[in-house]
């Protein structure tokens, strides 16, 4: 008889066991058993091999020749939304590693271009060590069907209040050494810079101006009241912090119409570089042409105190 109620409980306490394998858990319900028997399984000791220490291969069947070079540094970019009158402008800043401050440059496109249009160029910078500062004009975007501006004038006061804005903001940004700003100004841009440089040039360190189109001056309309001055050469010719313009020989400095003679003679510290074979975009290698020699030349005038 006891051996018999023996066998009863070992097969009720063996269905038990197995009832409770194949016990399924609904969701949401939390199962704690009376008892629970840890194995703990010692993990493989595993040695990182150093740089130079060669891999043996788990697959020799699966070997690939490639090499590797050591990881490129990104910057940091971020966007950024500006505001003059409660109207935003949208921009970007790019700044190189490490704590900061740095001196910055703000970039002014040429006629409705793009915000990131010059991203090459402010990453470019960011390698020299500077902050670049990228935005995009209000009256920015080209009307479709495209046309230019009818109100030049209007057009480009609207711009340099912009400018102005983004200037300003600076003050929010510690990233940015605020005694240390250079404008760089493309085409229209560039015209821009020279209206906002001259009139603020306390603010500034220098001017960068990248195939500028002074020559628009001349041609600039008003709806109503005229709001910037027409005559460009007169007002830069008292704009005493240095200048450097920079030309290809297949932009403007290959048209008579639009050389730079009187701008380089009315500013009274110019340097003026023509790159062989650029033409006025200033893209491809002519990009980083732009970004180096103005490099240098900024590196010329602190060495010169300027």
């Amino acid at each position: 008889m006891r051996n018999k109620i023996k066998t009863i409980i070992t097969f009720v306490l063996t269905a038990s066991l197995l009832a409770s394998c194949n016990n399924t858990v609904e969701p949401g319900v939390t199962e704690t058993p009376e008892q629970t028997t840890e194995t703990t399984i010692e993990a493989p000791e595993v040695t990182e091999p150093s740089g130079t220490e060669k891999k043996t291969p788990l697959f020799p069947e699966f070997q690939f020749d490639y090499t590797v070079s050591e990881p490129a540094t990104q910057h940091r970019v971020r966007s950024v939304t500006f505001y003059r009158d409660g109207n935003p402008i949208q921009g970007k800043l790019t700044v190189p590693e490490g704590d900061g401050p740095f001196k910055t440059i703000i970039i002014s496109s040429g006629l409705y271009a793009n915000l990131g249009r010059y991203s090459g160029k402010a990453q470019r910078y960011c390698d020299y060590g500077y902050a670049v500062i990228e935005f995009k004009f209000q009256n920015g975007t080209a009307p479709k069907p495209y046309r230019d501006p009818q109100y030049l004038g209007d057009f480009i006061y609207e711009q340099v209040l912009d400018l102005y804005a983004v200037m300003d903001s600076a003050v929010y940004f510690p990233e940015v050494d605020r005694n240390n700003i250079y404008l760089f100004g493309h085409s229209m841009g560039g015209l821009v810079c020279s209206y906002a440089g001259t009139m603020r040039q306390t603010e500034i360190k220098g001017l960068i101006l990248v195939d500028p189109s002074f020559y628009a001056a001349k041609i600039m309309k008003y709806e109503n009241e005229p709001t910037i001055r027409k005559d460009i050469y007169p007002l830069i010719s008292r704009c005493y912090v240095p200048v450097v313009i920079i030309s290809g020989t297949k932009a403007f400095a290959a048209d008579p119409n639009k050389d730079f003679d009187q701008a380089i003679a009315s500013f009274p510290y110019c340097e003026y570089i023509v790159l062989e074979g650029a033409d006025h975009h200033m893209d491809g290698a002519a990009s980083n042409q732009v970004v180096d020699e103005s490099v240098r030349v900024m590196k010329m005038w602190d060495e010169q105190g300027r």
